[in-house]
């Protein structure tokens, strides 16, 4: 990515041109008052009334053939090369939230790169499971009395809860128990095949059990109920981390999570961020480029972060209603939206779904949606008006 010529106005990428969106969801994450000050706003609508028995899923296919570890697929989207060479455009690279950082950031004052990265590294000790001394470790440890939390932990609540609630409870960040059940229990790198089988998968508890007291800042868990961050956390620090370079003074600025994208302020020379999005099946062909500006692209698949047990395959991706992993026709969805944390919550919701629920509720969350099946084939869909 060579330097731009001068300022120039960001064209509009077609995936941001929503009709209805998130206003940002949080303000420069330097401190916790930031954090709390920008809190989202609840505007997406949520799935039909139908749907709000979280019923129909289409399960007429079992996950994709398992693919052994040295074989898994890398992110399917990623952040394009970029060239540092004259000084215009800074980048880190970095390991976190078990998956590979990646900053980019154009006339960017010294040392705001840098910032990114201590600032990813304070967001993972805030909502990892796998630290013991993390923020979530301590409020997983404290159920059945009201714990005060920090304006992170209270956003990507918040956020997990307006998923939940877009979603008729696909989304459900209280599958903790359930991947620890199946396996899932330490990082991912230290899993391996089990011969036991996993004990009995119920539904999980549930978050519409949890109480968030937005006002005084502070949580209750029921007794027995656990939460994960993990299907919020990447994308929420990917959109945290893009508004703090540019608010801290970047002219551009795109940030990779694992497979969660995204960019900030004013676009690259060539009028975008030029995304190629690799085929799910195959990570050496590019199934399609997507033009991303001022937005976000996201991939969730159930082709990386996968087990076996007693010859059964699980994945990471936990249907609350049956505590198991996902066991529908859609393998992968890439998705784009406004914010990152939006379309990465939508995108595993799709999985669970399958294919008739999914596509609906893509359109209905503003969602622009691309869905690989265990077949082969692959669909897309967008936001309606």
């Amino acid at each position: 990515m060579a330097r731009p010529a001068g300022r120039a106005e960001c064209p509009r990428d077609p995936a941001s041109d929503l009709a209805r969106r998130r206003a940002d969801s949080a303000a420069a994450p330097g401190d916790d008052t930031d954090d709390r000050a920008a809190r989202r706003t609840a505007d997406h609508r949520a799935t039909d009334p139908d749907d709000a028995a979280h019923t129909g899923h289409d399960t007429s296919a079992a996950p994709a053939a398992p693919v052994q570890r040295d074989e898994v697929p890398q992110a399917v989207t990623s952040a394009p090369a970029i060239d540092t060479r004259d000084g215009y455009w800074s980048e880190r690279l970095a390991h976190a939230m078990g998956s590979g950082a990646h900053v980019v950031a154009g006339d960017a004052p010294a040392g705001v790169v840098d910032w990114a990265v201590d600032e990813l590294e304070r967001l993972e000790q805030c909502w990892s499971r796998f630290r013991p001394d993390s923020e979530l470790s301590r409020l997983n440890a404290s159920p059945g009395s009201w714990t005060e939390v920090s304006a992170s932990m209270l956003l990507a609540l918040t956020c997990a809860a307006d998923l939940h609630r877009a979603t008729a409870g696909r989304f459900d960040p209280t599958v903790l128990d359930a991947l620890e059940r199946a396996g899932y229990d330490r990082t991912f790198e230290a899993v391996a095949p089990a011969a036991d089988a996993a004990p009995s998968a119920p539904p999980v508890p549930g978050l519409a059990r949890v109480e968030i007291d937005e006002e005084r800042s502070r949580v209750l868990l029921p007794a027995g109920t656990r939460l994960d961050l993990g299907g919020v956390g990447k994308g929420l620090a990917a959109d945290l981390l893009a508004r703090g370079l540019v608010d801290r003074g970047a002219r551009s600025a795109l940030v990779g999570l694992g497979g969660d994208l995204r960019a900030r302020g004013e676009a690259p020379p060539d009028g975008a961020w030029d995304i190629p999005v690799l085929d799910p099946f195959d990570d050496a062909s590019v199934a399609f480029r997507f033009p991303l500006v001022d937005g976000a692209i996201v991939t969730s698949t159930t082709r990386m972060r996968r087990w076996t047990r007693a010859n059964r395959d699980y994945h990471h991706i936990v249907d609350p209603a049956t505590g198991d992993s996902a066991r529908t026709p859609v393998v992968a969805v890439v998705a784009a939206a406004r914010d990152a944390w939006w379309a990465e919550g939508i995108a595993k919701s799709i999985i669970i779904a399958g294919v008739k629920a999914g596509l609906h509720l893509a359109r209905d969350a503003d969602v622009r949606a691309w869905l690989f099946l265990a077949d082969g084939d692959a669909l897309e869909t967008g936001p309606v008006g």
